[in-house]
């Protein structure tokens, strides 16, 4: 009895021990195998982090490169363009230097990647408006140049008419005069053509009528040459003024002008001087102007 005893409790050892070592064996398969998905799931995590920051240092570039190609003319905003490309190249280097498999930085970088694209769509909302409002001034600008050479244009034909008027209103008011006649007198006032007889030299002239002309008194006179071309004078201060310059004058007569036309005559005496024979050339001035000439011969 003993004995059969021994061997039943003999084998129900050996029953719990296979036992045992069958539970032994599934569990050292089970962990394998939960080593294995774990060491599996590792590694296609640490293939997908690494993708992750592959794609975030691309976009960063890219982010970079974006930010490059925002231009302004506002110093304040370019002064902030600045700055967040440095914060970008910061963060670029911080990722590249950051191990794929540590998911904890990898997302808290991705996070800071979509506040700096957040803040770069605000500036190119800002730029946007500034170039709108530079394009509205720009045109504007052109518009008010565009009136301003209009103006000056409009300007210049009204300066340019009221020169003209002004030209034609000093050429209008100018005293003209016609049919000049010197004829060589006697002592006794009787037209002669002789030199021995002549006394003195008649010279007559029409001021035509001329009602824009300034009124007043004013001065006629006459410039006699001689056949050797000396303007003949009986004063040497006989002076008068001709575009700026002042010459000599023979004689010279004052007369009260209204603007009707008018006829005078002004006389050269030829005094005690012996009259030489030959053609005298008589010119007739107003206001600093010539206004007739004539010639007389004596023989």
């Amino acid at each position: 009895m003993e004995e059969k005893t021994k061997t039943v409790n003999n084998n129900k050892t050996a029953t719990v021990f296979k036992i045992i070592i069958g539970i032994l064996c599934v569990a050292v398969i089970v962990l394998g195998a939960l080593l294995y998905l774990e060491s599996k799931n590792k590694k296609e995590t640490v293939v997908l982090l690494t993708n992750d920051k592959e794609n975030l240092i691309t976009e960063l570039n890219e982010l970079k490169q974006e930010y490059s190609t925002l231009q302004t003319n506002n110093d304040s905003i370019n002064m902030a363009l600045l700055q967040e490309q440095e914060k970008i190249e910061l963060l670029l280097e911080k990722v590249k230097k950051t191990e794929a498999g540590n998911l904890q930085k990898i997302r808290a970088y991705e996070k800071e990647l979509g506040t700096l694209r957040s803040i770069m769509q605000n500036y190119i909302v800002q730029i946007d408006s500034l170039n709108t409002v530079n394009q509205q001034l720009v045109s504007e600008n052109i518009q008010i140049k565009e009136q301003v050479q209009e103006i000056t244009r409009k300007h210049d034909e009204v300066s340019l008419k009221a020169e003209e008027l002004t030209t034609k209103v000093q050429e209008g008011s100018v005293i003209k005069a016609r049919g000049m006649n010197v004829q060589g007198m006697t002592k006794k006032d009787k037209d002669t053509n002789r030199a021995s007889r002549t006394s003195h030299i008649k010279s007559c002239i029409t001021l035509i009528e001329n009602s824009i002309a300034q009124h007043g008194l004013k001065t006629v006179y006459i410039r006699v040459k001689g056949p050797d071309g000396i303007v003949l004078t009986t004063n040497e201060n006989n002076l008068f003024d001709v575009d700026g310059e002042q010459i000599i004058y023979s004689a010279a007569r004052e007369i009260d002008y209204q603007g009707a036309e008018i006829e005078l005559c002004i006389y050269y005496s030829f005094g005690d001087v012996k009259v030489a024979k030959g053609v005298y050339n008589v010119s007739a001035y107003l206001d600093g102007k010539s206004i007739g000439t004539s010639q007389l011969t004596l023989k």
